[in-house]
């Protein structure tokens, strides 16, 4: 049995990690739905552990949880693991451990058992565990955001071995949305639990309908907070993109550096040689000094270029953080979002065209512009083409009429795609309202655009849509074209 704070290993192919991360965040968005919209907790997280089975073959998940005493630890939901096996799991024992589930809470850390047959913890149940098909166990401990231990999220596979990275990465994000559902649902527990009290102290005494009233309204709030932290992890995403996108395009920079320094030592040390030697000739010596030229010249541009590269997605980091007016120069920023999402656009076939003066220069919120344009063209590339569908997306910004002495900058973003339906268009800017559920749709991308349209940047957004005619976004939002003052927005 091993304690695992991390493991490095190599990854699954991409269709896997990405069949399995789509899984699990349509999981993630299923159950919080849920939750918010009262299904009981069991089913809840069933929808969890489900999503996250139909992408791993063999794979049966349980969560389990710990009792009122604090000293057992029993199944309590585990669709797929057999009652033999789940009778033999009930109440076991955390002080000492017993198992693989009550070490990691013990550790309150990672744990894994690669082969139950050498574990003498699992001796007891050894025969049940392999009557059932199961010979490995990893099991993330479950913590709440108050640092105590709930539980435990536990795969049980069919054959022996370690997890991947993708197998951690899921237990400890799988065991953190259990964390706050757990929570959630305990809160909302509380609340309807007091409210039935204060119900019936209504029939007695009507005076306290006030306090029935305030109860109502927290369990409002705790939805609405529900939905702010859905949000914020559609958020956290997107810059997650930025990270990956950093990584992966400066990789060729570095290594065209890298090979052109190899290059350069080589031919240094052969020069160093026949120098050493008393052999060395003024051809030869002629040919270093233009090879070595070469080489620092070519070192030097992609350096610049690594450099260029950390700039830009350093700024556009800042902005998703900073809700500060800047500067920004329009064409310029619409390439380096372009930049961002250059890995994930690199699967599909879309082709941009852009209609936008090169000098044209707005001061504006450059965060919430970025995260709106991001989420147009994802929306078009996850729903508006067919695989391997070649696509076009094509952007129009200019500066429209005054009001109020602000200039109004207006945005047009179509695409040539599939279209949308009126009971499309009619529900599109509403909370986890999405056609592509079953693809990983949150619901949450045109919601988003909605707010930072009309909350943070004061302005508007249209669209036009039929079926098989593709979309048509109109935006409208006040900007300055001379650097406004502290308070102008």
């Amino acid at each position: 049995m091993k304690s695992l704070n991390a493991m490095n290993t190599q990854g699954k192919n991409n269709y896997t990690h990405l069949k399995r991360h789509n899984a699990i965040e349509s999981g993630r968005i299923n159950a919080l739905s849920m939750l918010v919209n009262g299904e009981p907790l069991e089913i809840v997280l069933r929808e969890i552990i489900a999503s996250l089975e139909s992408a791993t073959s063999g794979l049966k998940c349980s969560i389990n949880l710990m009792d009122k005493t604090g000293f057992a630890l029993s199944p309590f939901v585990s669709p797929s693991l057999p009652t033999l096996l789940l009778d033999a799991l009930q109440n076991q024992r955390v002080i000492p451990p017993s198992t693989t589930c009550a070490f990691a809470i013990a550790n309150r850390e990672l744990t894994v058992t690669e082969d139950i047959t050498q574990d003498p913890h699992w001796l007891k149940i050894r025969d049940t565990a392999l009557a059932c098909g199961i010979r490995a166990c990893w099991s993330q401990p479950i913590i709440s955001p108050s640092s105590e231990v709930l539980g435990t999220f536990s795969m049980y596979l069919s054959t022996c071995g370690a997890p991947e990275q993708d197998d951690i990465d899921s237990l400890i994000y799988e065991s953190q949305i259990v964390s706050i559902i757990l929570e959630r649902a305990n809160n909302i527990q509380q609340l309807e639990e007091t409210n039935a009290e204060l119900e019936r102290r209504v029939e007695a005494r009507t005076e306290e309908l006030t306090n029935a009233n305030k109860m109502l309204k927290k369990a409002l709030e705790q939805r609405n907070e529900v939905q702010n932290q859905l949000v914020e992890l559609e958020n956290m995403a997107a810059l997650g993109t930025m990270m990956s996108s950093l990584t992966h395009e400066i990789n060729t920079p570095t290594g065209v550096a890298i090979t052109a320094t190899s290059y350069l030592q080589s031919i240094l040390s052969t020069t160093t040689q026949s120098f050493k030697e008393g052999q060395l000739k003024r051809s030869q010596l002629t040919s270093f000094f233009n090879k070595t030229k070469e080489s620092v010249d070519i070192i030097e541009r992609n350096l610049v270029r690594s450099t260029q590269l950390i700039k830009t997605f350093k700024q556009l980091s800042l902005d998703q953080h900073s809700q500060e007016v800047r500067k920004i120069n329009l064409m310029s920023y619409v390439n380096e979002i372009l930049l961002t999402l250059k890995p994930r656009l690199k699967r599909s076939n879309q082709q941009f065209c852009f209609d936008i003066d090169p000098d044209l220069e707005v001061y504006s919120n450059p965060g919430a512009l970025s995260q709106l344009l991001i989420n147009l063209i994802m929306n078009s590339v996850q729903h508006a083409f067919e695989l391997h569908q070649i696509g076009h997306i094509f952007f129009k910004i200019r500066i429209d009429e005054k009001i109020a002495d602000h200039p109004l900058l207006k945005i047009i973003y179509k695409d040539n795609g599939r279209g949308m339906s009126e009971h499309t268009l009619e529900n599109l800017y509403k909370p986890f309202f999405t056609s592509a559920r079953q693809n990983g749709g949150s619901g949450l991308g045109m919601h988003i655009c909605y707010d930072i349209v009309v909350k943070v940047l004061a302005g508007h957004i249209e669209c036009k849509s039929k079926i098989g005619k593709g979309v048509e976004f109109t935006v409208v939002f006040p900007v300055a074209l001379d650097e406004p003052e502290l308070d102008s927005f």
